[in-house]
């Protein structure tokens, strides 16, 4: 059964991609911060994209995994094709293209992030994640 047999609410799809990526913990924080940064992006075209359904940016599940495959070629040398993502996934290439494309035009192509700007990112991450898991 791929993810996109059917629609699935977004905690079990994000924990399914992850579990079958297995991206590391570093790339999900970068992901997590790319999703930041178009969050107030998606917020203005709400309108937009409500009335184009076909938009990307209208689903959460295809911005979390662009963030994830963005992330990873950004922090990889040798990472999943589109095509393993494709199998990864249960999304065509070509719609793994297309939310990719539409992503990066989201994000302005930035994905650079600053070295201290990331640290206080992760210490914001730790702070929400420590209670839960019982590292603190």
């Amino acid at each position: 059964m791929t993810l996109n047999s059917q629609v699935i609410s977004l905690r079990p799809f994000i924990q399914e991609t992850l579990r079958r990526s297995r991206i590391s913990w570093y790339t999900l924080q970068m992901a997590l911060f790319y999703l930041l940064r178009i969050k107030h992006k998606i917020a203005t075209l709400e309108v937009e994209i409500t009335d184009n359904k076909s938009d990307p940016a209208a689903c959460g599940r295809r911005m979390f995994l662009a963030s994830l495959i963005i992330a990873s070629k950004y922090l990889q040398e040798r990472n999943y094709a589109n095509s393993a993502w494709s199998k990864i996934c249960g999304l065509s290439v070509t719609d793994i293209n297309e939310i990719e494309r539409r992503f990066l035009i989201l994000i302005d192509y930035n994905l650079f992030i600053k070295d201290n700007i990331f640290n206080n990112w992760t210490n914001v991450l730790k702070s929400h994640i420590c209670p839960f898991s019982g590292l603190e």
